[in-house]
């Protein structure tokens, strides 16, 4: 679980919350977005978020780019002993993970929403399971300054011990309710060399065989306490 801290270009995140005085820097782009989170744990147990999306989709002729911004803060309230599982929640605003209004990003000011990131480990910590129910009201639903609220889903799964430094990820996500996006899937690879930086690709479609977010590559970079000395000679977080 040393790495597994970063939902990366996956919609579904874990319970864990990086060390208290730790930065986190992502950048993902792929066929449908492309996305740059940064991360801050200013407090024990919180991280606080702020991320930008350009979204536009090269596979649909003439379609118009949008670009949004997000802010949320992660709080994780329960982690067992081995430090393996527990629970956490987010509260945000702006787009929420895996909500897609007609294909496009939903207005920072006009989108709020909430999701529990809930971690089990499986066989040993060979996998890692992820589950993400969450909430969600949408004040300009379908560009129409209509309210509408939504029950977003999120499961991810990470296979360790078959490919070395490695995790085989899956996931699924969607929106139901009032406020709608389609179901999608995606599958990746996450090398995990070290503590510090995380590389990974990954392919996304709909169910019903409709554009998803497509092919993607992303790299999460992590930044040590604090910048100390101690910290930087160890080349190892502590979790």
């Amino acid at each position: 679980m040393a790495n597994d801290v970063s939902a990366q270009q996956f919609n579904t995140d874990n319970f864990l919350t990086m060390p208290h005085g730790t930065g986190t820097f992502v950048i993902s782009t792929g066929q449908r977005s492309t996305n740059l989170i940064s991360s801050f744990a200013l407090v024990p147990r919180f991280e606080f978020f702020v991320q930008g999306n350009l979204f536009r989709d090269y596979r649909i002729e003439n379609y118009v780019q949008h670009f949004t911004t997000t802010v949320y803060a992660k709080y994780m309230f329960w982690a067992n002993e081995e430090n393996n599982g527990g629970g956490a929640v987010f509260f945000g605003f702006g787009r929420s993970p895996g909500y897609y209004q007609d294909t496009q990003f939903t207005q920072l000011h006009k989108n709020v929403w909430t999701a529990i990131p809930i971690t089990i480990p499986l066989l040993n910590n060979a996998i890692s399971w992820d589950i993400m129910p969450g909430a969600l009201v949408d004040f300009n639903a379908k560009d129409r300054n209509e309210s509408a609220w939504g029950f977003t889903w999120s499961s991810r799964l990470a296979i360790y011990k078959v490919i070395p430094k490695t995790a085989i990820v899956a996931e699924v996500y969607g929106t139901q309710g009032q406020a709608q996006s389609p179901a999608e899937y995606k599958i990746g690879l996450r090398y995990e060399p070290n503590d510090f930086i995380v590389p990974a690709i990954s392919y996304s479609s709909q169910f019903k065989g409709a554009y998803g977010a497509g092919l993607e590559i992303g790299i999460v970079i992590f930044t040590p306490q604090f910048l100390r000395k101690d910290f930087i000679k160890n080349n190892h977080i502590i979790y």
